[in-house]
């Protein structure tokens, strides 16, 4: 099932990128939580659908063309460990700009349920309750 797991949240991350932004919020539970890094600005846990993709839309209005490059799936469990780094242009500047985080998700009946996006893997998995 794990590897399941990693296969429905990687297509949600591609639906994404497609800029089917409808799409990849369907595949989210209804009762979704994105918990932000305390390393941001907006320190601040998100919700539901709705609140999710709020939290997720202010993160990244300063940039344009935003997408979320995968660079590692790990399932653990029943839970899955990304390494994402994500991407775009810099909405005032223009210039192409990256940073990479760690997102940690729990699922709940075959959806991605909650996020934690942290700065290192170790964060991430301490965050998700998932540390070894």
């Amino acid at each position: 099932m794990s590897q399941e797991n990693v296969e429905i949240v990687q297509r949600m991350y591609e639906a994404f990128n497609r800029g089917e932004a409808d799409r990849a919020r369907d595949i989210l539970h209804p009762a979704a939580e994105l918990h932000q890094p305390p390393s941001v600005a907006d320190a601040s846990a998100y919700y539901g659908r709705d609140d999710f993709v709020r939290g997720l839309v202010l993160w990244l209005s300063a940039w344009q063309e935003p997408r979320f490059e995968l660079l590692g799936a790990q399932d653990i469990g029943e839970s899955v460990l990304l390494h994402i780094r994500a991407t775009g242009k810099g909405r005032t500047s223009g210039i192409e700009t990256g940073t990479e985080f760690f997102h940690a998700w729990t699922l709940s009946h075959g959806k991605p349920h909650r996020c934690f996006v942290r700065d290192t893997e170790a964060e991430a998995l301490k965050a998700a309750g998932l540390e070894p």
